[in-house]
């Protein structure tokens, strides 16, 4: 009898190992996506998710802790959506400062579907109002040279005037050598001006 409480235990011990052995993996999985978050990887840090959805679907595992790894899952898939969002945004205003439009139009396309898939991971409205006035910003910047007359910048119509000052060679000279002003009558009016 004593022989089977013994095979008990090392099946528990045996099954626990294992439960710690998939904990660790499952750790070093979140560390790898936590990188990939960093990095803005999108696309990696999905796989990454799913896979670890699998593993935590074993029944073995304590509830309290898949979902403690579910919560980080969703936090670091935010951090990845949200961060490559605000980088497609920014590259899609420099592209627009260079007048470089091929570039703008796909990084704003490529910042719109980051920041649908930020909503979904629950990102905040505020992020949401940011990242649209960035990708309004990126559109309205850029290629706009013209050639011709805008209506920014309209032709110039207006008549041009003759510049009628003389130059100052060109001025009659002012008597030097008489040292009392020059005593001009002045015109006397009948009525006063303004009256």
């Amino acid at each position: 009898m004593f022989g089977f409480g013994k095979e008990k235990n090392a099946k528990e011990e045996a099954e626990e190992r294992r439960v710690e052995a998939m904990k660790q993996s499952i750790e070093a999985s979140l560390v790898q996506m936590k990188k990939q978050a960093d990095a803005a990887l999108t696309d990696r840090c999905e796989a990454s998710a799913k896979r670890l959805a699998e593993v935590l679907k074993n029944p073995k595992l304590p509830k309290v802790y898949a979902k403690q790894v579910r919560d980080g899952i969703d936090r670091l898939m935010l951090q990845a959506f949200m961060k490559a969002t605000a980088l497609a945004a920014k590259a899609a205003v420099d592209a627009g400062k260079e007048d470089d439009t091929e570039k703008r139009s796909a990084k704003i396309k490529e910042a719109r579907e980051m920041l649908s898939g930020a909503m979904k991971n629950k990102a905040p409205q505020e992020f949401k109002q940011q990242c649209e006035r960035m990708i309004e910003v990126a559109m309205l910047s850029g290629g706009v040279k013209a050639k011709g007359p805008t209506k920014a910048k309209p032709r110039d119509t207006a008549p041009k005037v003759e510049n009628l000052a003389k130059p100052v060679d060109t001025a009659p000279a002012t008597p030097t050598t008489s040292k009392q002003p020059d005593t001009k009558k002045l015109k006397t009016y009948a009525k006063p001006v303004g009256a």
